[in-house]
């Protein structure tokens, strides 16, 4: 292995809090990530997508639906009902620390990509294999959903040599790729060899933050406005649009619209009429019956009428972008203009009120504004005064991290994760929190993020999810409690009081939170809590592979009754 890519994934494992096992196990978790943020970039954590040791042929998969990376039934659920369709990228990962490219191992990685799309679940026998197939296998047995096309599957085979385009190999690989094409199963099957030069790209891309480059040629300059250093009204053609909207590989940026209120709303009224202005092909039509798309940049380069933006965000027009990003296969689609207004600015309280200012197109609620925007803001101030080793970070934008290499990445709360974490350890959920955090979010609007809410329980429960996944990662606790681990953070709190939970926006909150933060930084007393919790579900006779039982709330209510015999304080 060349010394820079040596260096790259030392720096992974580092910034990752990674068990460094083996130059091979290493250098696999790092391929599986640069390739996994290449087709889904957003946080996730690599181990998930890992096959079981031992698994020939496959390292790791990514299965992507509507532009998320999924790892169970209820979230494609919760997708296709928002959606209403099913766009589902595969993507494998077999890495080599070898400086060749053997036509015999990447025979038998596209042949074991064949045998997974089989179904035939007896071929492998770990249990992660077995849930992958079960995803693949639900994603097609609701192929009525695929209304744009049958999925794509992407094969990366990583090594650290150099690929040297061999006619012979080249040869041998288009040969099994067209085996895997004459399944009709795809509407595109692409295999990438990925060198030491192409995965170092890779990797550098995963710490960039956002940027593109497009033509801006019909707009007026907006006024000069105190805090704002530039500001653009106008028209995009769409081809200039999606450039700004999707990935160079063909992938929405999912990234620009988390510090969007809504996200992707999915099927309502808005998005209806959208899709319904553009398959009717009435193009012309487009910039005058839609309000277009605001972008918020923390910087722009221009020359003339090429804009290169920095760092931004869609703050409005989430739905917009969407619709025509899946609409980019019509005929006739390029003659579409787009109403775009662009601001630049690096103030957030500016950020902040143009987000609630232009979010009006689709019925919100301000309640729902201030719980998605101050809320959120004043969240991510809470977790900044925390010091020391139970410092976090709060994501409140997407990937705000990631050109930071001074942070732990695991160290890094979502919105997703804190949406999930504080569902199941303070709203006593666990059972409810599998699906896609946008649902599980609606869902529990009025439970979740409110105004009088202390921040304390907030941030407890998102310590006590990396306290958790820091003793899966470094042995503490057995994996197979994976699956159980939003339980095990609500037992966590349970076993330290058992008490009546106060309300959340009261003083007493504080007391009760602060009591759980105490013992998770107390790394013994951390470790004796969750191996009682599974020592509990152990006793209990829950079967913590078994995703559909810790789906019911029955079974949240009898370790509820369990761990009240036993007790916090």
């Amino acid at each position: 292995m060349d010394m820079i890519t040596k260096g790259f994934v030392n720096e992974f494992i580092k910034l990752n809090e990674l068990n460094s096992v083996n130059e091979s196990t290493d250098f696999e978790k790092f391929g599986t990530h640069c390739v996994i943020m290449k087709e889904y970039n957003a946080l996730f954590d690599v181990e998930d997508c890992l096959t079981d040791p031992g698994t020939i042929g496959i390292d790791a998969v990514g299965i992507i639906v509507n532009g998320k990376l999924v790892d169970s039934i209820d979230i494609i659920n919760d997708l296709v009902r928002s959606n209403n369709t099913i766009e589902a990228t595969f993507a494998f990962v077999q890495t080599k620390t070898s400086g060749k490219f053997e036509a015999t191992e990447i025979g038998l990685f596209i042949e074991t990509v064949k045998a997974f799309f089989s179904g035939d679940t007896t071929i492998f026998k770990g249990e992660r294999m077995k849930a992958f197939i079960n995803l693949m296998t639900y994603i097609f047995e609701n192929s009525a959903f695929m209304t744009k096309g049958n999925p794509i599957c992407k094969l990366y085979y990583v090594t650290t040599g150099n690929w040297q385009d061999d006619t012979t190999l080249t040869s041998i690989v288009q040969r099994r790729v067209d085996e895997l094409v004459e399944t009709n199963l795809f509407s595109d099957v692409v295999f990438e060899p990925c060198d030491a030069r192409v995965i170092q790209k890779y990797y550098r891309k995963t710490k960039e933050s956002v940027q593109t480059t497009f033509q801006f040629e019909k707009r007026v300059t907006i006024p000069t406005i105190d805090g704002i250093q530039e500001a653009y009204f106008g028209i995009t053609p769409y081809n200039e649009f999606l450039k700004i909207v999707s990935s160079e590989n063909d992938v929405i940026r999912n990234i620009l619209f988390y510090e969007n209120i809504r996200d992707y709303l999915g099927e309502n009224d808005v998005n209806t009429s959208i899709d319904q202005t553009l398959k009717e092909g009435k193009y012309d039509f487009f910039s005058v019956l839609n309000n277009g798309v605001t972008i918020v940049a923390d910087k722009l380069g221009a020359t003339g009428d090429r804009f290169t933006i920095f760092n931004y965000q869609v703050v409005n027009g989430c739905q917009t972008s969407n619709v025509l990003f899946n609409n980019r296969n019509l005929t006739g689609i390029d003659k579409v203009n787009v109403p775009l207004r662009l601001i630049v600015t690096e103030n957030d309280d500016i950020k902040n009120e143009i987000t609630k200012a232009t979010n009006n197109q689709t019925e919100v609620k301000q309640e729902q504004l201030e719980s998605l925007s101050d809320f959120q803001k004043s969240l991510e101030k809470h977790y900044n005064t925390i010091e020391g080793d139970s410092k976090l970070f709060y994501e409140r934008r997407t990937n705000q991290f990631n050109s930071d290499s001074t942070i732990i990445k695991t160290k890094i709360i979502s919105i997703p994760i804190q949406i999930k974490v504080f569902s199941a350890m303070f709203l006593e959920n666990p059972h409810a929190v599998t699906g896609y955090y946008g649902t599980i979010a609606s869902r529990l609007s009025d439970r979740i993020f409110k105004k009088d809410h202390k921040f304390s329980p907030y941030y407890a429960s998102g310590l006590a999810y990396y306290r958790l996944e820091t003793l899966y990662r470094t042995g503490g606790l057995p994996s197979k409690y994976k699956q159980a681990r939003y339980h095990l953070l609500m037992m966590f709190k349970l076993l330290v009081d058992n008490g009546i939970q106060p309300e959340l926006g009261s003083r007493q909150i504080e007391r009760y939170a602060n009591a759980i933060i105490s013992a998770l930084n107390n790394p013994t007393k951390c470790l004796e809590i969750f191996t009682k919790a599974t020592e509990l579900i152990d006793k209990s006779g829950i079967d913590v592979s078994d995703r559909d039982q810790l789906k019911r709330k029955e079974v949240t209510d009898s370790i509820i009754a369990i761990v009240r015999t036993v007790g916090g304080r």
